[in-house]
């Protein structure tokens, strides 16, 4: 009888632990970075070469991995789908692939660990509420069979970028637009709350979705000092960029009819003195 050391058991578990360590230090290191763009997309490419910079950092301590990240890569062929199935046409943000050893069927030794990163915070639009698309464009993806997100994996993950509002009235939100989608709350985890990165749990029953349930953490990681600073610059820009009022404004609002400005009233050029005084000179034959 082949005995399985305690190492190769738990191989799932100690990727998962390596993944969320490399991302805790990337994370810090683009707290740190003079700038940051707005857009999620840009965010996501920054924070892949600092986790490449951080896992090399880790690989020198011997804690990091051996395998390369993969950044917007399709989600990968599972061994449960017959034919190619929607869900391969997904791409997840990014996936670390592990190769367990203690699986007897080849098809299913890879197995890969799945992050999808959102903002939260304020509404960046009437029509774009952040920490609802944190569920319905994040979450989600992870128990609606046609993105099969983390599928044949115990666990993945999601990153938030706090951009403004305060974790806690953030998670509140979230939790709320949860429940509306039948999934259950966030929790914070006993030690993961620190100053600028949040850990936080949930578990997922994924009755299309094998296997269940399945463990998705999330990192959050305190951003606002970044988009504060743009915000007061943005606005001091307005200010000195907003046309100043002149008195021609209020005269050309008198000249129009039940208090509304008449277009015709102010573009039309105003008669000058100049001209009545060339026409009255037109009269003796001289233009």
């Amino acid at each position: 009888m082949i005995r399985i050391s305690r190492q190769r058991e738990d191989i799932w578990t100690r990727h998962e632990k390596r993944v969320l360590e490399i991302f805790k230090l990337a994370l810090k290191m683009l707290r740190e970075e003079s700038s940051l763009p707005d857009k999620e997309d840009e965010i996501n490419r920054k924070l892949c070469f600092l986790v490449r910079r951080a896992n090399g950092d880790l690989q020198n301590q011997h804690q990091g991995i051996e395998w390369p990240i993969t950044y917007e890569s399709n989600n990968q062929p599972d061994a449960d789908d017959v034919t190619r199935s929607t869900r391969e046409s997904k791409r997840p943000d990014f996936q670390w692939g592990v190769c367990d050893t203690n699986e007897l069927d080849p098809d299913r030794r890879d197995k890969f660990y799945t992050i999808e990163s959102k903002r939260l915070g304020s509404p960046s639009s009437t029509t774009w509420i952040l920490n609802k698309n944190y569920v319905v464009n994040g979450m989600k993806r992870f128990v609606d069979p046609e993105w099969s997100y983390g599928k044949s994996s115990h666990s993945g993950a999601m990153i938030g970028y706090i951009q403004d509002m305060e974790l806690q009235t953030i998670l509140e939100e979230v939790n709320t637009n949860a429940a509306s989608e039948l999934l259950p709350n966030i929790t914070i985890s006993s030690d993961g709350e620190q100053p600028d990165i949040t850990q936080l749990d949930q578990r997922l029953d994924r009755e299309q979705i094998q296997p269940t349930p399945f463990d998705l953490r999330h990192l959050w990681v305190d951003l606002k000092h970044h988009y504060q600073d743009k915000d007061k610059t943005n606005q001091q820009i307005e200010e000195v960029s907003k046309p100043k009022q002149t008195n021609k404004k209020p005269r050309t609002t008198k000249k129009s009819k039940d208090g509304e400005p008449l277009e015709e009233e102010v573009s039309k050029p105003k008669p000058t003195n100049k001209k009545s005084r060339n026409t009255k000179k037109s009269k003796a034959g001289e233009p």
